[in-house]
């Protein structure tokens, strides 16, 4: 029997510290009743800054993905992104997604997901914009974006060390991500979930 293909994305999970102090924040603002039932939140343990969407793959070419990206990245040194700010896509009074913000002022980032949509073998990528993904809206048409209770948003960093290949487990409610491996940013073999 063949497997049925498998959604996956390239990603780099935030640290757990500020996974954690972004959470409480997040809660700060699902206190209010209103604004947590206009959103549908992304589980906390999944936040994650989106590289490369790839889409539905076969399961059988994630080794081939594995060994293609980390040769693609293997000599781009490690580098951190500065993390913070809360805001909405399209607009802040119109959001369809909340999103916490990653700086991405020198493009490294930009140009990183870039290699690894190339080595994916993407034939085109859409726009690229840093952010973690809070929550979507259940409106289609979009509703104003919350604010965070004042001086509840983390500030911090984000170290790209290594991307993750991730595979969605999509039902009900938030959608789970599986780890299937990691293309390190320093000289080195693609190292698969189980190995670490």
């Amino acid at each position: 029997m063949i497997e049925r293909p498998w959604r996956c994305f390239w990603a780099v999970p935030l640290p757990a510290e500020l996974r954690a102090r972004l959470a409480d924040a997040v809660a700060g603002m699902r206190a209010d009743p209103t604004t947590d039932a206009e959103w549908r939140w992304a589980d906390a343990e999944g936040w994650h800054v989106t590289l490369a969407f790839l889409g539905a793959i076969a399961p059988e070419s994630v080794p081939a993905l594995l060994t293609s990206v980390s040769a693609e990245v293997c000599d781009e040194p490690a580098f951190a992104v500065d993390a913070g700010g809360v805001g909405g896509f399209p607009s802040g009074r119109r959001a369809r997604v909340l999103w916490y913000g990653i700086s991405d002022a020198d493009g490294r980032l930009r140009a990183l997901a870039a290699r690894v949509a190339q080595a994916s073998g993407l034939e085109e990528a859409g726009p690229f914009r840093a952010h973690v993904t809070l929550a979507r809206s259940l409106d289609r048409r979009g509703v104003h974006a919350p604010a965070p209770p004042s001086g509840a948003l983390p500030i911090g960093s984000v170290d790209v060390r290594a991307l993750t290949l991730f595979r969605s487990h999509l039902g009900h409610g938030p959608a789970h991500y599986e780890a299937l491996g990691e293309a390190p940013l320093v000289a080195g073999v693609s190292m698969p979930a189980a190995a670490r």
